[in-house]
């Protein structure tokens, strides 16, 4: 006979812990961060400072994506060919 009581117990998983996000993940998040704060800090000059200052805020923050998104993507065709 069936009983609600004899349910077996589910499994536990024999694998341990893994995190959701892989090393890459994360260096990506921080060199996007850094990107970020390095514009922010050119950002803060420029208010206190002349013209000088101010076209390399511009400058930075225009050009930053761009290196980043090249940089991002010769460093993964690089892994790919492996």
């Amino acid at each position: 006979m069936n009983s609600p009581f004899d349910q077996t117990k589910p499994q536990r998983s024999t694998h341990p812990w893994q995190p959701r996000f892989g090393i890459g993940t994360l260096l990506l998040l921080m060199l996007i961060v850094s990107v970020v704060g390095a514009a922010a800090s050119y950002f803060v000059r420029a208010m206190h400072g002349g013209r000088a200052a101010q076209l390399a805020f511009i400058l930075f923050t225009l050009a930053a994506p761009l290196l980043l998104v090249v940089v991002v993507s010769i460093v993964q065709s690089f892994f790919k060919r492996r």
